[in-house]
């Protein structure tokens, strides 16, 4: 099953320790890896493989590049559902809306899509997955873009949960200043995530035998969260509820279920 990764802080960090754990998801995800980020907060930047992170020198460097950082970060590692395996295929995609750069990535596999999508957007290659990312998009700019509210992202998660119907559909979006996280109805696959801030609190990851001082790799001030989908360390995790949307803007929750 494809696995998804997402990051939300108020300041640029870098993925160094979420993205190590991640990676090793890609041995049972073979069919592509890929990391979406905003190095200056607008503009995404993208790298992706059709091919397994582990087996990625370009993985290795994203991992261990130190300049490497943005304040959001998506993450997905791909075993082939819809369509094949190819660099087309390869999550996450990017498409610009309205000045805004959106990235997005699906978990999960939808029923019975075709490649025409109201609007005139068109998927470059053939996965549920950007289906359903142009079918966003166009409702997007049904709207006029967004000036996000809570009646906006109300709407959202309505649109969402219409595209869920067809389906298993957890997903992350980001528009460079939010973190759209959304958990399928069914509870498929699982979706989870936990608060980072500075402390001396050591952790371990749990699909390497790897453990580190959080104190080390963050700075005073520095908070967020990360988004999974199975917990990456042995911490005790909060697990989203199904059929509902999260937003995080600059480490926080600005939207979410009461």
């Amino acid at each position: 099953m494809c696995q998804l990764l997402g990051l939300s802080f108020n300041v640029p960090v870098r993925p160094e320790i979420s993205f190590r754990g991640f990676m090793r998801r890609g041995a049972s995800n073979p069919d592509g890896w890929g990391l979406a980020l905003y190095p200056d907060g607008r503009a995404a930047q993208v790298f992706k493989e059709p091919v397994a992170a582990g087996e990625s020198r370009l993985a290795e460097f994203v991992r261990d590049y130190p300049g490497l950082e943005s304040k959001i970060f998506i993450g997905h590692v791909r075993v082939a559902s819809s369509g094949g395996q190819g660099y087309g295929n390869t999550h996450p995609f990017e498409r610009v809306l309205g000045g805004a750069d959106y990235v997005f990535a699906h978990n999960g596999t939808l029923r019975g899509f075709n490649r025409e999508v109201p609007g005139g957007l068109t998927p470059l290659g053939r996965t549920d997955s950007e289906w359903a990312f142009c079918r966003i998009l166009d409702w997007l700019s049904l709207r006029g873009g967004c000036a996000w509210s809570g009646r906006a992202y109300n709407e959202l998660e309505q649109v969402l949960g219409g595209l869920n119907i067809s389906g298993h559909f957890n997903v992350l979006m980001s528009d460079g200043a939010r973190l759209f996280c959304y958990h399928d109805q069914g509870g498929y696959n699982g979706l989870s995530y936990i608060r980072r801030e500075f402390a001396h609190t050591r952790i371990r990851l749990k699909d390497e035998d790897w453990e580190v001082d959080l104190g080390r790799t963050k700075k005073p001030g520095h908070k967020g969260y990360v988004i999974a989908t199975k917990p990456l360390t042995d911490e005790q995790w909060a697990m989203f509820p199904p059929g509902r949307l999260f937003v995080f803007e600059d480490g926080e929750i600005v939207h979410g279920p009461e």
